[in-house]
């Protein structure tokens, strides 16, 4: 399931709110992630990031989202303000370095708890970054920690390549499609248990009334 970005100045659509925020340590490419998939291109530039966030509108041909992307800080000292973040998130994309192997054990002991504190609803998406370094992290312990985080895929790319940029992205909408769905069809299953449940109850208050007559 592809997704390709909008032009929102000519475009004339329906789209679906969805929100993503991507977290982990501060350095590890959350910020280049980010601009390359929106940009289409690695920024030249770099600002370390607060707190931002930014929209893009995608469609697939049949479904068109309007995706909030958020951008957080990994320091320490912007933890309280971070939490804001996590508010409403349908995606949470925990993202780690492949040349830092610390960067993947924080995500056991810092970023997967706060991701499940915070937004404990939310679909988590583990991504290594910087594949295009030299990998100094190791693969099979990657993929354990994505399996003990529950994550729903787990997709290494480069930003500066845009290697699997698009990918990812593609997996996180499709995962916010199905999200979206299988929702619909909760509700329109309550809707028919209640209808069916007044429909029942008016049946038999209509035989208990022509006994009484």
């Amino acid at each position: 399931m592809q997704f390709h970005l909008v032009e929102t100045t000519n475009a004339n659509f329906d789209a679906t709110p969805c929100k993503i925020v991507v977290v982990g340590d501060s350095g590890c490419g959350k910020t280049s992630l980010l601009a390359s998939y929106v940009q289409g291109k690695f920024p030249t530039t770099y600002e370390p990031t607060i707190f931002e966030n930014q929209r893009a509108i995608v469609t697939n041909g049949q479904i068109t989202l309007a995706a909030d992307l958020w951008d957080t800080a990994g320091q320490e000292e912007y933890e309280r303000l971070r939490r804001l973040s996590y508010s409403d998130a349908n995606i949470i994309i925990i993202a780690y370095s492949l040349d830092a192997p610390e960067s993947l054990e924080n995500i056991n002991e810092v970023w997967a708890p706060e991701s499940m504190t915070y937004a404990p609803n939310a679909l988590i998406i583990l991504t290594g970054l910087k594949s295009d370094k030299i990998h100094r992290v190791d693969s099979m312990r990657a993929n354990a920690i994505a399996k003990n985080i529950g994550a729903v895929a787990h997709i290494t790319c480069a930003s500066i390549t845009m290697e699997n940029v698009n990918e990812l992205f593609d997996k996180v909408f499709e995962n916010i499609v199905k999200i979206n769905q299988q929702q619909k069809q909760f509700e329109q299953s309550n809707n028919f248990n209640q209808n069916k449940r007044n429909s029942t109850y008016y049946n038999n208050d209509k035989k208990s009334h022509k006994r009484n007559v």
